[in-house]
């Protein structure tokens, strides 16, 4: 089999579902940097890819992607009891600090504040604000220090961070300076902590997780507890990702203002599904077989990379009727089954590596995107294509608004 490395980085977001089309619905079979790889589609596909005894995450996650993404001694990276241990720390986490409703509420907050910042200016990139927006409240929230006039530079390092994981040249060195400097900032906070010299509040991100003992008993290193810290605010700043596409689908399609308007709780959250389902976000996850397993009356052996096809199966047109027409209403009725959408992966966030910060992403959402429809602004001329060559991607303009109103 060629290597399809190349092929994956220059296609982006086509590559995996144009080779299932042309495998006719069996598994794609190919190899990625030189590893066997076979790639899945499906709900029953989602339920056999978390299953644990199927699939291992030790040794599965390239260098780069440690490097630029999870950080080395990632959750992500560990199997069995270690991560069931591990794990757990994240799903306290988000119940501590008041929960997510504590969440939404700092979410508001930051957002009105910037508003008000915004109103006057000539050109407001809502990609870039809404990334310190997002900055802002979380660390607020987390109880993560953020000294005055810092926000901006530790989005554009936690953006970073997200924009250059799966490329090659000065997004990906990008992407590594901004890790290893918030990892170094965070990892002499972690050290301040358990000297007593650095101030923690009582249940903050950084203090619990400067507190935690892994499976084996032992505290974590400082530098991979600063990884467990930023992987709970990395990825809620990655939502400034889904509230850009939010407000292009507004723009696309300027009747979604009122059925946010008129729907209250229900339809922001349909609303959040579906930008979810429809605008490209992460193109596939992968693991390890652990053991010679079969699929679909083929073989996988061991040791094999086992890729689990996201946005083919966010636009399989089995799953959703008229996949490629936004609409929110399809979310209406009922909620999305955990197998059948997966903008963030499957499976079950308390039991398996479903991502706890799926929830984090509706309740960023929910909380901001009715303001977002509320908002009274212009949108000038400028290139709103997205690129789906290009991972992660974004609207080419990081979509540019002019004349904000006082109002909204």
């Amino acid at each position: 089999m060629i290597d399809s490395t190349l092929a994956l980085l220059t296609e982006g977001y086509g590559w995996l579902p144009d080779r299932r089309r042309r495998s006719h619905g069996e598994p794609v079979r190919t190899r990625l940097m030189g590893r066997r790889a076979v790639a899945l589609h499906g709900p029953e596909a989602v339920r056999f890819f978390y299953d644990e005894s199927h699939i291992e995450r030790r040794g599965a996650l390239p260098g780069p992607l440690l490097d630029t993404l999870f950080g080395r001694g990632a959750v992500h990276t560990l199997d069995g009891g270690a991560h069931r241990v591990r794990k757990a720390l994240f799903m306290s986490l988000l119940k501590d600090r008041g929960g997510l409703a504590s969440l939404a509420r700092h979410l508001g907050a930051a957002w009105d504040d910037a508003h008000q910042q915004w109103v006057g200016r000539d050109r407001v990139t809502l990609f870039d604000e809404s990334s310190v927006v997002l900055t802002r409240a979380v660390c607020a929230w987390a109880g993560v220090p953020l000294s005055p006039g810092a926000a901006r530079e530790t989005a554009q390092d936690l953006v970073a961070m997200v924009d250059g994981f799966l490329s090659v040249g000065p997004r990906h060195v990008r992407a590594r300076r901004a890790r290893g400097r918030q990892e170094a900032r965070l990892a002499r906070h972690i050290e301040e902590i358990r000297a007593g010299t650095g101030e923690a509040p009582k249940g903050s991100v950084p203090a619990t997780v400067a507190g935690h003992r892994d499976a084996d008993g032992r505290l974590l290193d400082p530098r991979t507890a600063a990884v467990e810290v930023l992987n709970v605010i990395r990825p809620t700043v990655a939502v400034a990702w889904f509230l850009t596409f939010a407000a292009h689908a507004l723009h696309r399609w300027p009747e979604h203002r009122e059925f946010l308007a008129e729907g209250g709780a229900a339809h922001a959250r349909a609303f959040a599904h579906e930008v979810r389902r429809f605008y490209p976000f992460a193109p596939f996850i992968g693991g390890l077989a652990a053991a010679d397993l079969r699929w679909a009356g083929q073989e996988i052996p061991a040791g094999s990379m086992v890729l689990l096809d996201l946005y083919g199966q966010n636009h399989d047109p089995q799953l959703w009727p008229r996949p490629y027409t936004f609409d929110p209403r399809r979310f209406l009725l009922r909620e999305p089954g955990p197998d059948e959408l997966v903008p963030q992966g499957g499976g079950d966030a308390a039991t398996n590596h479903r991502c706890p910060g799926e929830d984090v992403t509706l309740v960023v959402l929910e909380t901001l995107v009715p303001r977002l429809a509320a908002l009274r602004y212009e949108v000038p001329a400028q290139d709103l294509g997205i690129p789906l060559r290009r991972v992660p991607t974004a609207p080419r303009s990081g979509f540019v608004m002019s004349r904000v109103s006082k109002g909204g």
